[in-house]
């Protein structure tokens, strides 16, 4: 049996590219805001997102969560009291994320590629930061805003790690 070099940068590639769009949190000078790159149909895996989250019976329990995209710290999470978007999680109860996927799949629809929208007190009066939207062309590439991988700095934090 041979050891087969797994490609860490290829796998974070793929799952990019999987989720259809790019997301960072920027907390520098205060923004204070989680930040979401893609096409149209990049951003509409998000409203999906949300649409299998709600969907699935076993997330109706407070605390529940899931974690997405390669490096796994966007969570989205069931909370029983409040819909809020903080530095940790965009959460609520079921019928808030519910809401919350309206309210972004109804700004998307309006939005054009070069156009950008935030989610804020919307969606919940406590939160203590936004959800901004940027509609990219219909080509954009996920990976194309992953600095890390894009710079050629994962592969080597990769190399590093993998000896």
């Amino acid at each position: 049996m041979t050891d087969k070099k797994i490609d860490i940068d290829q796998m974070m590639i793929d799952e990019w590219r999987q989720l259809g769009f790019y997301y960072d949190f920027d907390e520098r000078l205060g923004i204070n805001q989680w930040r979401f790159y893609g096409s149209k149909s990049g951003l509409q895996n998000f409203v999906k997102l949300l649409d299998d989250y709600t969907s699935r019976a076993s997330n109706d329990k407070e605390f529940e969560h899931d974690h997405y995209g390669p490096y796994m710290y966007l969570k989205i999470i069931t909370l029983d009291d409040q819909a809020i978007i903080n530095d940790n999680a965009i959460g609520g109860t079921i019928a808030d994320l519910k809401n919350l996927r309206n309210i972004i799949a109804d700004k998307l629809s309006k939005a054009e590629p070069g156009q950008t929208f935030n989610i804020d007190k919307d969606y919940g009066d406590d939160n203590t930061v936004t959800a901004k939207f940027f509609v990219m062309a219909d080509n954009f590439d996920p990976v194309s805003m992953d600095e890390l991988i894009v710079s050629g700095r994962q592969k080597i934090v990769n190399q590093k790690h993998s000896k």
